[in-house]
C-alpha cells in the first residue's frame, strides 16, 4: 500500500529525517514511534504532502498500481485515498459535529460551482449522497445523538472519534492517525483501540499511526518502525520492539556506568 524509499528531509543544516525505508501492506496497522523530535510527524508531512522529501521516494499503491506521490500537493494526495489526522484535534470549531462530517464529503464531489450555483439535478444528488454518508458515518462512530451539537462541546474522546469520522467521509484507502490516544484517560484509551480495529476492518483501511501510548502501539499494532534523531533504529513485531536494545536505550537512556 506505501512504500518509502530513503527518504531524507532536511531544513537548512538540520536532518529531521535520514535515509527512512519503510513499507505498509494493505490492511495492516503499523507504527511510527520514537521519543520527541526524531522525525515522526515529518515523516507524516512528507507521505501527506506538507513537505517535499530532499531526497528519496514516496510509492503509493492503492489498487496494485504504483503511484509516485513524492512532492504530490495535500490535496491531490487526499483525493487518491491518504488522509491523516492531527496531534492537536483541528475541527471546524464554529460548524456541528454534522456539519464537520459533511464538509469532508465534498472531496469527491463531481459537479462544479456553476451546479452548486443553480442547485442542478446532479448536486442536488451528490448533496443528498453526502448528508446520508455523513449522517451514517456519526452512528457508525457512536455520535449520532450529538450531531447537531457544536463540534468543541465534545468530550475529548469523542472530538477524536469526531476527526476520524470526518477522515472517514473522505472515502480514504490509507488512513494516517497522528497521537490519536494524546490526552485520552485509560478508559478512552481503550475504547479508541477497539474503534481503530472495528474501522479498519469495517472499511477495510490500511492504518499507519504514530504513537506515545506503548499500551496503544504494542495492543493495536502488527508491526512498528521505530525512529532517533531522524534514523530508523528498528523495525518488526511488538514483542521484537519490547526486546529491542536500542529501542530501549532511546527511550530511557543508557546507564554509563
Amino acid at each position: 500500500m506505501l512504500k518509502l524509499e530513503n527518504i531524507t528531509m532536511r531544513f537548512g543544516g538540520v536532518v529531521a529525517v535520514n535515509n527512512f525505508s519503510m513499507h505498509i501492506e494493505n490492511n495492516e496497522i503499523v507504527g511510527l514511534i520514537g521519543p520527541n523530535g526524531a522525525g515522526k510527524t515529518t515523516a507524516f508531512n512528507m507521505v501527506t504532502g506538507v513537505y517535499t522529501p530532499t531526497e528519496g521516494k514516496i510509492i503509493y499503491t492503492p489498487e496494485g498500481k504504483d503511484i509516485d506521490i513524492t512532492g504530490m500537493k495535500p490535496e491531490h494526495i487526499a483525493d487518491l485515498g491518504i488522509c491523516r489526522t492531527f496531534q492537536n484535534i483541528r475541527l471546524f470549531k464554529s460548524m456541528s459535529v454534522l456539519d464537520n462530517v459533511k464538509i469532508a464529503g465534498n472531496l469527491r464531489m463531481k459537479s462544479g460551482w456553476l451546479e452548486n450555483v443553480v442547485r442542478s439535478p446532479r448536486y442536488n444528488h451528490e448533496r443528498q449522497i453526502i448528508d446520508e454518508k455523513a449522517a451514517k458515518l456519526l452512528e457508525e462512530v457512536g455520535l449520532s445523538e450529538q450531531a447537531s451539537d457544536q463540534s468543541t462541546s465534545l468530550p475529548y474522546g469523542k472530538q477524536r472519534r469526531l476527526e476520524i469520522a470526518r477522515a472517514l467521509a473522505t472515502d480514504p484507502k490509507l488512513l494516517l492517525l497522528d497521537e490519536p490516544a494524546a490526552g485520552m484517560n485509560p478508559q478512552e484509551t481503550q475504547e479508541l483501540m477497539d474503534f481503530i480495529r472495528q474501522i479498519r476492518d469495517r472499511y477495510h483501511l490500511t492504518i499507519f499511526l504514530i504513537e506515545h501510548h506503548m499500551d496503544v502501539v504494542m495492543g493495536i499494532c502488527e508491526r512498528i518502525y521505530v525512529l532517533d534523531h531522524g534514523n530508523l533504529i528498528a523495525n518488526g513485531v511488538p514483542a521484537e520492539i519490547q526486546s529491542n536494545k536500542a529501542v530501549i536505550e532511546a527511550y530511557l537512556g543508557v546507564d554509563n556506568a
